[in-house]
């Protein structure tokens, strides 16, 4: 089996429950994953269904523009929109943020690798009447919080990998490789940048069975020494188990592992209408 971190197992536990929480309450917020309605990707003037508003590609190719009268009451950076209004990529040095109404918010993703930014917006209602109930999840085992190694490869890791509704692959570049013990065999990982952070997207032998099918996301943060705590027990559902909004990375073919890590999430779970 693996080898466990030394922290205690009731310390390890009560921060497990404390992560729950605030994973509940993260997905079922205002922009939470379960809130996502609508991700148009925009390449020219358009409506989008449900809002109010033309959008298009700003001149500056910054983010997009939208112009509206005053009477649609669209809201960009604190002001009512009556004309046209820049509204800046969520990427960018100032984002901008958007308000339909007392349900309904936006904000602006991109660009994509063809330059194309997308408005995204948000249903703070939706997770309720979605009859969202809770993401099913293992219960908390110690023995899947191990202690791992990066190790740093000078010009990266190329690797490919799909993505949740289809397309052609893309390419990934790991900046090295993160590995761990598991009963007795080393087994080693590739990840995505995320921030100050490296974003694990996994699957193993539950993947499709015990767990949501297109594989889950560990977020992990490697220390100065090259160590790394590997938490599988922190193992999510991709934001796709959640809403069919999101266009999610699979997990890279040495990413697929052969044996069950019965830590972490398992699915979303609804109230059946």
């Amino acid at each position: 089996m693996n080898d466990a971190v030394t922290a205690p197992a009731d310390t390890g536990r009560a921060q497990h429950e404390a992560f729950r929480r605030k994973r509940d309450q993260s997905v079922r917020a205002p922009q939470g994953a379960l809130a996502l309605t609508t991700t148009a990707w925009i390449s020219e003037p358009t409506e989008v269904e449900g809002v109010a508003g033309t959008w298009a590609p700003s001149p500056a190719g910054d983010g997009l523009q939208v112009t509206a009268d005053a009477a649609a009451e669209i809201v960009v950076d604190g002001q009512t929109v009556d004309g046209t209004a820049n509204v800046y990529s969520h990427d960018s040095m100032t984002p901008s943020s958007v308000r339909f109404d007392d349900r309904r918010t936006a904000f602006v993703i991109g660009p994509d690798f063809k330059g194309r930014f997308a408005l995204r917006v948000w249903d703070a209602e939706a997770a309720q009447e979605r009859g969202f109930e809770r993401i099913s999840a293992f219960d908390y085992d110690p023995a899947w919080h191990v202690q791992g190694t990066f190790e740093p490869v000078e010009g990266g890791v190329a690797f490919e990998y799909g993505k949740s509704q289809g397309g052609s692959l893309r390419r990934g570049l790991s900046p090295g490789t993160i590995s761990f013990e598991h009963e007795g065999e080393r087994v080693e990982l590739v990840a995505l940048p995320d921030g100050d952070s490296l974003q694990i997207v996994f699957a193993d032998a539950t993947t499709g069975e015990e767990t949501y099918d297109v594989g889950r996301f560990l977020f992990v943060r490697p220390r100065q020494d090259g160590t790394v705590d590997l938490d599988f027990n922190r193992a999510i559902v991709p934001p796709c188990a959640m809403s069919d909004q999101y266009n999610c990375p699979l997990p890279p073919a040495g990413n697929r592992l052969a044996f069950p890590i019965r830590a972490g999430e398992q699915r979303p779970v609804f109230l059946q209408p």
